[in-house]
Parts: structure tokens; sequence; C-alpha cells
């Protein structure tokens, strides 16, 4: 079995993975991070030269090669399980949790990160934040084996993830 999180972009999903693959002793894959690798570039310089659809399209196929993977935690895009077949790769042989996290923390968490570009044409980072909490939390509620609600401390969190989710495996 392997952990997939997904959620807003800024919910954490990259440091949460982090501490769970830690506690677990399990392989923590980072999905963007693995696109960069595979393209070498990062995520801001392939949307710029080749534009969403393209990126989409690689998130794809490096999802698919997730599902042959074993006690693994991987950190999905914030757009990752709306497409259904990355949903369905990835549920082949993992948990979806849902890391929720309130739309402005999120927005503030990557206000200043150059390596986020935008996803839409609104003009801040909290409009966007919030109309992607409109079109994805529907997607993000009816993937997940778990909701799960952050608090402002990664530890915690982590800890309480890993006793929720051997509590609803056993």
């Amino acid at each position: 079995m392997n952990i997939v999180l997904t959620g807003l972009r800024g919910s954490g999903k990259s440091t949460i993975g982090k501490l769970l693959s830690q506690s677990l002793n399990w392989k923590f894959i980072d999905l963007d991070d693995e696109i960069e690798k595979h393209e070498n570039k990062k995520i801001s310089e392939i949307v710029s030269e080749y534009g969403w659809e393209y990126f989409r399209k690689k998130e794809k196929e490096i999802t698919k090669k997730l599902t042959n993977t074993d006690k693994t935690v991987i950190a999905t895009g914030g757009g990752t399980i709306i497409d259904p077949e990355n949903e369905k790769s990835l549920k082949k042989n993992g948990r979806i949790i849902y890391l929720y996290e309130k739309p402005d923390i999120c927005a503030n968490r990557i206000l200043n990160d150059p390596n986020r570009p935008p996803l839409t044409n609104l003009e801040t980072v909290s409009e966007e934040i919030k109309q992607l909490y409109k079109e994805r939390n529907i997607h993000y509620c009816q993937s997940a084996f778990m909701i799960f609600e952050r608090t402002d401390n990664p530890e915690k969190d982590c800890k309480r993830i890993i006793a929720s989710v051997l509590q609803k495996t056993q």
C-alpha cells in the first residue's frame, strides 16, 4: 500500500509527505519533483515553454508509473487527482488522503514562491486559490479514503494521519 496526499497547492502535501515517509520508513515521491527531474526543468519553465496541457500529459505519464510502487508516500500536485485516469492509477495501490487546508492559508504559503506559476488569469494568489478550491474540493472529497483537516503543526498532523490510517485499515 501507498499513501497518496492530495489537496490544494500550499496545503502541505510535500511537508507532511516527507514527515510521513520518515516516520514510516517508507520512500517519498513528490510528483512535481519527479516531473521536474524527467523534464530537467522547473515547473514554471515547463509551463512557460510548453503550457499546462503538456505539463498535465507528463504528470499523467509519471502517475501511471507510480502504480507499481509500494510503501511509498506520494505527494501529488494540486490538480493531479482531478484527472480520472490519475485517480484510478493512484488508487490501484494507494490510499488517498485529502489534506484539507483553508484556502487563505494555502495562498499565504505560496504567495512568494517563484516556482508556482499561476494556474488562472485571476489577479491575486488568494483569488486563484479560492477559485481552485471551488472547482476541486468535490474531487478531493470524492476521491479520498480519508479527509484530514490540517493544523499548524506538521509533526502532530503526521502522527494523527498515521494513527487514522492504521485504524481505518484494520
